[in-house]
């Protein structure tokens, strides 16, 4: 992942979602997800196992496979480049699937409201604002090298 993306796992929607492990929740097994992604290009992937859209180092979906069965889903979101209308077929996308966004351990539902919140409070739109002060931030407190 490069720090100018911001991560997060497509999810299926589902209930007591709260007495889930992380695995559990992640896991697409028992669920058909039909891929219908027509606002990313199909790329080709380092693994056989996962069906990519979108660039590594961009914005990307991953379906990722284990033994020919759906594991997880992986989005990446590049800040410096995301328009709206791409933003906005993921939302739609989100939604037809009947899924949600798993971001670090917290489940948003795919509203463009809930969403642009969180990608602003993320570490990539902190890198992407101002590069140089957020690199300075990981590498300096208080005035010392960390």
């Amino acid at each position: 992942m490069a720090i100018w993306q911001f991560e997060c796992k497509i999810i299926p929607l589902r209930e007591n979602i709260n007495n889930l492990n992380y695995s559990e929740i992640i896991s697409w097994r028992g669920f058909t997800l039909k891929y219908n992604i027509d606002f990313l290009e199909r790329e080709k992937s380092w693994s056989n196992e996962i069906i990519q859209y979108g660039k590594l180092d961009e914005t990307c979906i991953e379906f990722v496979y284990e033994n020919g069965v759906l594991q997880e889903v992986e989005c990446r979101l590049d800040l410096r480049t995301l328009t709206k209308h791409n933003f906005m077929k993921i939302l739609e996308y989100v939604q037809r699937i009947g899924a949600c966004f798993l971001v670090a351990g917290n489940v948003y539902l795919p509203n463009e409201e809930n969403m642009v919140e969180v990608m602003r409070q993320s570490k990539a739109n902190q890198y992407c604002k101002n590069p140089l002060e957020y690199i300075g931030t990981l590498i300096y407190k208080d005035g010392e090298i960390q």
